[in-house]
């Protein structure tokens, strides 16, 4: 199977919210929240749009801290990293300045669970900083559970300009992946039923994918047609699975109280 960037909807949506960030009023307002449900290609598309423009790309995790996050964002710039934060900030709006495009923060979530020196959420408030006194834009990511926790600070959420939900594919969408990824000829009707299968979640198309390329081996041919896989299970969603084991029983566990 390959592994090049497939231009989606999601794609476009992206692409849409930087415009409509670079020709904002406020300066002073920088952030963009990107948001979606797990699996829906986030970190996708942001990855290709950083390398594609040599953005600064910074990736929450759990632990993080606000030196992590500023040892980070100079890593990549080639910004000396030092003791003065002070100095270090200043050479970091100016590599910025010059690098004249948006800054990525994945996972932003875990930028707000930093403290530092009494200042909530310290990663957002600094990549802010930055791009406000850089006049670039921020694109924060994060999933859709986590979206309400930006709100919390009335200076972040003064600070956010747009928001754009990332979905799932369509089944358009589905076909353009099926169609250039896989490393056989695929028939017409195929990519309708890895949509119908795997609901448009991106890793389970891949998965749907590498199932066609083995029928393709075993029948040792370079094309698949509807009719060789209409009556099979290309994929299994164990996500739909866990969800309908897990409810009944907490139904259950909350009726015996």
């Amino acid at each position: 199977m390959k592994h090049h960037f497939v231009k989606t909807e999601n794609h476009h949506l992206l692409a849409a919210a930087i415009a409509f960030m670079e020709e904002r009023g406020s300066l002073s307002a920088p952030l963009c929240l990107i948001h979606g449900d797990p699996g829906v290609g986030k970190t996708r598309n942001i990855c290709n749009y950083g390398a594609e423009n040599s953005a600064v790309l910074i990736k929450g995790h759990v632990g993080m801290n606000l030196d992590g996050v500023v040892w980070g964002i100079s890593k990549q710039l080639g910004v000396k990293h030092r003791k003065n934060r002070s100095e270090e900030l200043e050479d970091q709006i100016a590599a910025l300045r010059s690098l004249g495009t948006p800054m990525i923060f994945d996972e932003a979530q875990f930028g707000l669970s930093m403290r530092w020196k009494k200042i909530e959420s310290a990663g957002i408030e600094y990549v802010r900083h930055l791009g406000e006194m850089a006049r670039i834009s921020v694109l924060l990511a994060c999933h859709n559970s986590e979206v309400a926790r930006f709100s919390d600070s009335a200076h972040i959420r003064t600070r956010i300009s747009h928001r754009v939900e990332l979905h799932g594919a369509n089944e358009a969408d589905t076909e353009r992946f099926v169609q250039e990824l896989a490393d056989v000829t695929i028939g017409e009707g195929v990519g309708a039923l890895v949509y119908k299968q795997t609901g448009g979640k991106y890793r389970l198309i891949e998965n749907a994918i590498s199932t066609l390329e083995r029928i393709a081996k075993v029948k040792q041919c370079n094309r698949i047609e509807l009719a060789d896989v209409s009556n099979m299970t290309l994929v299994v969603d164990h996500e739909d699975g866990l969800i309908q084991k897990i409810a009944p029983t907490a139904k259950k566990s909350l009726g015996s109280k």
